[in-house]
């Protein structure tokens, strides 16, 4: 119940929530899942609905405080990690602080459980990851060395558009496991916690995005998009592309951008294209549209098509997805405006969203489900409950179909009005791809942009 509820919550906040490699993801084995922290509670929430099946979440002790939290939190199985940095503000640390949480970890291993963990420590907003503390490598070295055989540690990317903003896009990115009956240290200068933690760090960045400053991020990731856009990923995706696409070139760049170092007439050749692709995009919002729809047909047959499908899809979709909308409305409003009451920082709006959303969700379907068990009986309740959840996701949909018909209706509009003008962006964009995509084979022994 909680994963469905908390599942609908994060599609409500986030437009697009995409999950890659859950098949890495071995079952029937004692797992330790590392992953990084952007997005506080959020962050437990998406590796929860993503994996399928039961995980056992490990958190900073200071949310236990609050006495109904906590009956909460030890429910679900979640176990308090006391951190060093919380004990020392209290006045001191005790080293043994954290062994009854080892020892439930350790025993959960045992019996091939799967446990969550955050090797940073802490969330935060920076465009890197944190250095990793050495419990996650700890606790993997001591199940192994305790006996417990299997042992494997999944490293799990988390990646945001605009962790604080809703309607934007989130790609969950599953590692390459890490077996610790395999594991050898290879660093003769390390102990071999710092010697596994540094390989998980290694296994952790190959699944998340990393940058010096703020603005670097900002920058990579904003051409990233519009390179994508440019390639035409997603532009014929009713609901648009995932950020996936925009990781995994985003990654691209960086790759090309360390090649770049020391060719001077390439970086030179390099900023041109990127300033005359900013210069397209820049015109195209002008006019209130996107560069993945400079590409669209403007004949009437083309229309009619158009028109005769997104009507048939709404006529079909758009009763149940209004009676997923009045049944979620207000959970979802009241979390909002609960989120919305007070922020600390940029991960709160989404947290407090989220979360919010998930429990009055609960509430919602429980008592829903009560009252027409009590009225019609047991069987028209369960199925009751179970078209809930089904009324959300189509609702999402066509929320999202919808918004994109309506971009791709002014852009039809617009070019049969200026047909100039939608030439020259057309031929504007042709010859900038094909200069992206010689970029790509000058540059590299990497797959080229567009298979990635």
């Amino acid at each position: 119940m909680l994963r469905v509820a908390a599942g609908i919550a994060l599609r409500w906040y986030y437009r697009d929530v995409r999950v890659e490699g859950i098949d890495r993801i071995p079952r029937g084995r004692p797992l330790l899942l590392v992953v990084n922290h952007p997005n506080a509670l959020v962050d437990a929430l998406l590796v929860g609905w993503a994996v399928p099946w039961r995980v056992t979440v490990l958190a900073k002790a200071t949310l236990f405080r609050n006495r109904i939290a906590g009956t909460f939190l030890r429910w679900l199985g979640v176990l308090p990690v006391r951190r060093a940095s919380d004990e020392r503000a209290r006045g001191r640390v005790d080293p043994s602080r954290n062994r009854d949480t080892f020892l439930a970890v350790r025993e959960a291993l045992g019996r091939s459980k799967t446990v969550l963990i955050f090797p940073e420590g802490k969330s935060h907003d920076e465009p890197s990851l944190a250095p990793l503390k050495t419990g996650a490598a700890r606790i993997a070295l001591d199940a192994r060395d305790s006996g417990i055989r299997g042992v494997a540690l999944i490293p799990i990317g988390l990646t945001f558009e605009r962790k604080d903003q809703p309607r934007t896009r989130v790609f969950l990115q599953v590692g390459e496991p890490l077996s610790m009956d395999a594991w050898q240290s290879g660093r003769a200068m390390l102990s071999e916690a710092d010697a596994l933690t540094a390989d998980i760090d290694a296994r952790l960045r190959a699944v998340t995005l990393n940058y010096p400053t703020m603005d670097d991020a900002a920058r990579t990731i904003q051409l990233a998009s519009t390179i994508a856009a440019l390639l035409g990923e997603g532009a014929t995706k009713p609901t648009g592309r995932g950020l996936d696409v925009d990781a995994a070139i985003a990654r691209r760049i960086a790759d090309l951008s360390s090649r770049l170092a020391g060719a001077d007439a390439l970086r030179v050749r390099a900023d041109r294209v990127i300033a005359r692709l900013e210069e397209v995009a820049q015109t195209a919002a002008k006019h209130g549209v996107s560069i993945e729809d400079i590409g669209i047909q403007t004949d009437r047959s083309a229309a009619l098509r158009f028109i005769a499908r997104e009507g048939w899809i709404l006529a079909i979709g758009g009763p149940v997805a209004l009676w997923g909308r009045i049944n979620h409305w207000l959970p979802f409003r009241a979390a909002r405006v609960i989120a919305l009451k007070s922020s600390d920082d940029a991960s709160d709006p989404a947290m407090r969203t989220v979360v919010a959303g998930a429990a009055f969700l609960l509430i919602a379907y429980i008592v829903q489900s009560a009252l027409v068990a009590a009225l019609w009986g047991l069987w028209p309740a369960a199925i009751y409950l179970v078209s809930l959840p089904i009324a959300a996701d189509v609702n999402f949909w066509l929320s999202d179909r919808v918004s994109g018909a309506a971009r791709r209706a002014r852009a039809f509009l617009l070019f049969r009005r200026e047909p100039v003008l939608h030439q020259q962006l057309k031929l504007e964009l042709v010859e900038l791809r094909a200069e992206v995509m010689e970029f790509d084979r000058e540059l590299g022994a990497n797959p080229p942009v567009a298979d990635v």
